[in-house]
């Protein structure tokens, strides 16, 4: 009698376990990638100050983003948009760039925002705009400005 109450608890306690179908969890995780390389333009180390510009490309500006919010683009300019002499500061070129085809004044940073979720990998053009000035009124020298492009995430 023993070994039939063991034998009848053993096949009832599998028989609890067993089940007719289960589930399988498959997941993958994407890092966020947020990139930006600047590449210049011949023209953007040679500016013929005595020559009128008009939206003339000085580079190109790759984006990369596969951000769930979006991302945004700061642009900034170390002389706040203008091409200044190396040792006098007070002789100045004013300019203003375009970037992907929307003109900024860099007299402060602009920040131009993506706000779509998306996998983006795109090329951005920089171009200048300027009056120029005759020589004879340019104390001779060198004129310059840095201008800097962040990516970050929405």
């Amino acid at each position: 009698m023993k070994v039939l109450l063991l034998t009848l608890a053993s096949v009832l306690t599998t028989t609890a376990f067993a089940a007719t179908s289960g589930t399988l969890l498959l997941k993958g995780t994407v890092p966020r990638i947020i990139n930006l390389t600047v590449t210049a333009e011949t023209l953007a180390a040679n500016l013929p100050l005595d020559t009128t510009q008009n939206n003339s490309k000085v580079a190109t500006v790759n984006e990369q983003s596969n951000s769930n919010t979006g991302y945004k683009v700061t642009i900034s300019s170390a002389n706040a948009g203008k091409l200044v002499h190396s040792t006098v500061s007070s002789s100045s070129v004013p300019y203003t760039i375009r970037y992907n085809s929307q003109s900024l004044n860099l007299a402060s940073s602009q920040s131009v925002t993506y706000s779509s979720a998306a996998s983006v990998n795109a090329n951005r053009n920089v171009d200048i705009s300027y009056t120029g000035v005759p020589f004879e009124n340019l104390i001779e020298g060198t004129y310059q400005d840095t201008v800097t492009f962040t990516i970050a995430a929405n």
